[in-house]
C-alpha cells in the first residue's frame, strides 16, 4: 500500500476520527442503512456494462460498507482503492485479493495541505479571497485507471477542510466558504469525468424534530455531470438523534453513470 506521507496532518485535521465515527454510526444505525447500502452496491454492479474497463479506481473506499468488493474483484483485472487513510481492518481484509491495491492520497486535489498551511496565517493573508491561492492538482492514481467510481465522497471532500479552517482561523466569511466548497467539488468532477465513471453522493440533508418540523440543507455547490443512467433514494442516515442532537437526519442520495 502506498501511504499518504502526512499522517500528523491527517490526524490533526480530524480525518481519522471522522472515519471511526462513520463506523460507530453504522453499528448504531445498521438496520436503517440496509437499503442505502444495497442500492449503492447494485448501482455499482450495473456500471460499465459493455465497456472495456480493466482497471477501476474507487475513490473514497473507506470501510467498504457500500462496495461489492468480491464481485468487482471477479469482474475487473485490477482495482485501486483510494482514500486519505485506510483502516487497519480494511488493509487486512484486502490482502487476500491479488488484483486489489490500496493508495492513501488527498482526493481533494491538495485542499488538505492548503488548509493546513493556513492554520497560522497572518491577518493580511485574509485581505483577499482565500481561494486565489488554491490551485488543485489531480491526485496521482497508479496504473492509469480506465474508469472512476466516486463513492459517497463528493460532499465530504470539503467538510473537514472547512471545519478545520473555521476552528483554526475564523477570518473567512460564509461567502468564501461556499466558493471554496464549490471549487473543491468542481475540481473533483472535472477530474473524474475525463473517463467513464460513476458518482454516488448525498445531495441534500433533511433534519426532522419530534414535532414534525423539518429543515433542508443542500450539500452540493455545483452541477452534477450529465448521466447516461441515474437514480436517487433516501438514506436514513441517523434516526437516533445523535448526529444532530434531538433530530432525525436523512440524506437524499443521487447515483449517476456516464461514458
Amino acid at each position: 500500500m502506498k501511504s499518504f506521507g502526512e499522517k500528523k496532518m491527517v490526524r490533526k485535521m480530524g480525518f481519522i476520527a471522522d472515519q471511526a465515527g462513520i463506523m460507530n454510526r453504522y453499528l448504531r444505525e445498521r438496520d436503517h442503512w440496509k437499503t442505502h447500502l444495497q442500492n449503492t452496491k447494485q448501482f455499482i454492479l450495473d456500471c460499465f456494462d459493455g465497456k472495456k474497463i480493466r482497471h477501476l479506481a474507487i475513490l473514497g473506499s473507506g470501510w467498504l460498507l457500500d462496495l461489492p468488493l468480491k464481485e468487482l474483484s471477479d469482474k475487473y483485472d485490477h482495482i485501486t482503492l483510494a482514500d486519505v487513510c485506510h483502516p487497519a481492518q480494511i488493509v487486512k481484509k484486502t490482502e487476500k485479493y491479488n488484483n486489489i491495491s490500496l493508495i492513501e492520497t488527498d482526493l481533494s486535489g491538495g485542499g488538505m495541505e492548503f488548509c493546513w498551511s493556513l492554520r497560522k496565517a497572518k491577518g493580511e493573508h485574509f485581505s483577499k479571497y482565500i481561494l486565489e491561492d488554491f490551485e488543485p492538482q489531480k491526485p496521482k492514481i497508479p496504473g492509469k485507471p480506465d474508469a472512476y467510481i466516486s463513492l459517497n465522497l463528493l460532499n465530504q471532500l470539503d467538510i473537514l477542510l472547512v471545519d478545520y479552517l473555521k476552528k483554526k482561523n475564523g477570518r473567512i466569511t460564509g461567502g468564501e466558504i461556499k466558493k471554496f466548497r464549490k471549487a473543491v467539488q468542481e475540481f473533483h468532477l472535472d477530474w473524474i469525468t475525463e473517463k467513464p465513471g460513476c458518482l454516488i453522493t448525498d445531495v441534500q440533508e433533511t433534519i426532522l424534530n419530534s414535532d414534525g418540523d423539518s429543515e433542508e440543507k443542500k450539500l452540493i455547490y455545483t452541477d452534477l455531470p450529465k448521466a447516461t443512467r441515474s437514480t436517487e433514494w433516501t438514506w436514513d442516515f441517523d434516526l437516533s438523534g445523535i448526529y444532530h442532537e434531538g433530530y432525525e437526519t436523512r440524506m437524499k442520495v443521487q447515483a449517476l453513470e456516464w461514458d
